[in-house]
């Protein structure tokens, strides 16, 4: 693997098993991809093209991770994921970690809803609440962070769970700050709405980043229709409105067009779902935070800040 990225012929080498007869015209950088490299392989029949996703060296076990998670939903009856085609470790021919899949058609939602009417719109998230509700009919049996082979530190609620996210990010926080006053501050406010935990029954599979960026959308003669969703990177156990909570933060915020099609899709309003939601995007917040520390000036003071502002909202 160069510097600029995966070579032509090295993804010929690669597709040769995995695509029978595909001949190899190019390869395209795809956006997206903060932590894994996602690449385009070209080929000279479109129809062959498929995904190659580069993870770093040391990150064999977040390729197992996907795997395992493609895997898990695709056997509980969850269709609209890629194909996994093939996959190698930092043994392999790149150097470094990488998984092939198929290319959904079409693309993310994210680069295509600033056009779409009202009615689009909501027909698309209307779709998304039905996707992310199949990955929550998937049960677990405690809450935490999902490797390929366990749960890491399994919690036995969802409060203990937060308390634990909130407890490890807050501390990264704290520590490179010395923001006493906001780390305290959103202590309280979990524990000021401990209540709002014992809403959640049971743990369930979240995708954990279920946004517009993550949904592949394809344009037919019909309108907008959903053709998948990618990158189970930050797959967990946990209760089923911290993936709504997410979404909502990410990709609805006052929207109502969106926000109503994703629970008319979904199937049911959550109960306190305005209150829910605001708790967990504190603990959302903070990992944003810690994600961004050290990788893009500026954007973790204006992460504070927005934390400050949602505290002090209630």
């Amino acid at each position: 693997m160069t510097e600029d990225g995966v070579t032509p012929d090295q993804a010929a080498e690669i597709l040769r098993d995995a695509v029978l007869g595909a001949q190899v015209v190019g390869i395209e950088r795809m956006v997206g991809g903060a932590v894994s490299g996602a690449y385009e392989v070209l080929c000279a029949d479109p129809e062959q093209n498929v995904v190659l996703k580069v993870y770093a060296p040391d990150s064999g076990w977040i390729l197992s991770k996907e795997i395992s998670v493609y895997r898990s939903v695709r056997e509980s009856g969850v269709t609209m994921v890629p194909t996994l085609l093939g996959a190698a470790g930092s043994d392999g021919l790149l150097g470094q970690p990488y998984l092939l899949m198929s290319k959904l058609p079409g693309r993310t939602m994210d680069a295509v809803s600033p056009g779409m009417s009202d009615a689009d719109l909501r027909s698309v998230y209307r779709q998304m609440g039905k996707l992310i509700a199949q990955f929550h009919a998937i049960e677990h049996e405690a809450y935490g962070y999902l490797t390929s082979t366990e749960i890491v530190d399994p919690q036995p609620s969802s409060e203990a769970h937060l308390r634990s996210v909130l407890a490890r990010t807050s501390q990264a926080y704290l520590e490179a700050t010395g923001d006493r006053d906001l780390y305290e501050a959103a202590h309280a406010y979990l524990a000021a709405r401990s209540d709002l935990f014992a809403l959640c029954e049971r743990p369930v599979l979240l995708h954990n980043d279920f946004h517009e960026g993550n949904i592949i959308v394809e344009q037919t003669p019909d309108g907008p229709v959903i053709s998948g969703v990618i990158d189970m990177e930050n797959a967990t156990a946990g209760d089923p409105v911290m993936d709504l909570a997410k979404t909502h933060s990410y990709s609805i915020r006052d929207n109502a067009i969106k926000l109503e099609g994703l629970f008319e899709g979904y199937g049911v309003i959550p109960v306190e779902w305005e209150r829910r939601f605001r708790l967990y995007q504190v603990v959302h917040l903070f990992e944003l935070w810690q994600f961004f520390y050290g990788r893009e000036p500026g954007t973790p003071e204006k992460i504070a800040e927005d934390l400050r502002t949602l505290i002090t909202a209630g």
